[in-house]
């Protein structure tokens, strides 16, 4: 079957470099086209920000990155022969380009945040609230948006809970790696000492609002507190879910984990467990690569590692569940969970052509 070409709205941010690993040698989709700020320069000059060597397909591959703010975009992107889009831009610039890509009848899976609460536009984790996704229209192009990188670790505890218990009230206190806030943050010591134990600007609204739409859940108390910590990656979470219920630690335990293990196996990016238990706290040096299939972390062939939460279930009292998680921020809650929720699209025959219009009026303003 042949390759479904695909473009990247972004070049040199974390995010989008992840996507680049991602979809070098993915079994599915083809990199075709890159749209950034650094327009004529070729895709493999860019500097590479990630720890991983940079993909050897991109190194000698000859895409020409796009300039980003072109009203000729739609156009220059289907004469590449892009089909799919992933946006990895900041939210301003993503609600700008994004819908116009869709008016040219371009499918977009977006991991900004600008279209997520969009009551048109479904957002997905795709092993948590599959059904929201819905194929495109006959005449309109697929737009979804994955959730926010920090509801990842929350999330899948979270909803199966909800699944099985009424809930009164949900605490959540988080501890954010820098590379959450890009690869400058990572460098820059001055910078860092700003932001470091200090509360990220709109997270926990983002939480709240996103939680919310994912879950169909409403009445329910939050408080949310979220801090950046010097750690390059994985964002840890506690969180206290305050239940209306009569439950036990052993109860808890059995519900967690039977979250279902090969719900979406066809997917390339879909782990085994995407959720497991342990006994510990998670810690990033041992956890933080878990769902890998290969014995050395090799991001580019395996589509799997990073993509799996790790939780502990710390206690049950009084009809509180305590429990701690961990996500790679950059990989499951970012460009991973972007790429796995294209990939459900396709396993479901979502990516079917539409009628492309790459100058529709929209797209020219």
């Amino acid at each position: 079957m042949p390759k479904v070409p695909v473009a990247i709205l972004g070049a040199s941010g974390l995010v989008s470099q992840r996507m680049q690993q991602r979809l070098s040698m993915h079994p599915w989709f083809e990199l075709v086209a890159v749209a950034g700020q650094s327009s004529g320069t070729k895709l493999s000059e860019v500097n590479w920000h990630l720890d991983e060597t940079r993909p050897g397909f991109i190194d000698n591959c000859d895409i020409i990155i796009l300039d980003i703010h072109s009203k000729k975009l739609a156009r220059e992107l289907i004469e590449s022969g892009a089909r799919v889009v992933f946006s990895a831009l900041p939210s301003k610039p993503a609600e700008h380009v994004e819908m116009k890509l869709v008016d040219a009848g371009l499918h977009v899976f977006s991991n900004a945040s600008a279209y997520r609460m969009h009551p048109d536009v479904p957002l997905v984790v795709a092993d948590v609230n599959p059904q929201a996704l819905r194929g495109p229209s006959s005449d309109r192009a697929l737009h979804a948006c994955a959730t926010n990188c920090t509801l990842v670790p929350v999330i899948h505890p979270l909803s199966i809970l909800c699944q099985h218990h009424t809930v009164k009230k949900i605490i959540v206190r988080t501890e954010q790696a820098l590379s959450g806030a890009g690869w400058k943050l990572l460098h820059d010591e001055e910078e860092q000492a700003k932001f470091l134990d200090q509360e990220v600007p709109g997270e926990a609204e983002k939480i709240i609002e996103e939680a919310e739409k994912i879950l169909g859940i409403n009445s329910i108390e939050w408080d949310v507190q979220c801090k950046r910590v010097n750690e390059q990656d994985g964002h840890i979470v506690a969180v206290e879910v305050h239940l209306e219920d009569d439950v036990t630690y052993d109860l808890i335990e059995t519900e967690l984990n039977s979250i279902e293990r090969n719900h979406l196996s066809a997917l390339p990016s879909q782990p085994e467990n995407p959720m497991i238990l342990i006994q510990r706290k998670p810690d990033r040096s041992t956890d933080l690569w878990n769902g890998q299939t290969h014995e050395k972390v090799q991001p580019s062939i395996d589509l799997k590692a990073g993509m799996t939460t790790t939780v502990q279930l710390n206690h049950v009292e009084n009809n509180v569940v305590h429990f701690t998680a961990l996500s790679h921020n950059t990989i499951r809650g970012a460009a991973g969970g972007v790429v796995l929720l294209a990939e459900l699209a396709h396993h479901r025959n979502f990516l079917s052509s539409v009628d492309l219009n790459p100058t529709p009026s929209s797209s020219e303003s």
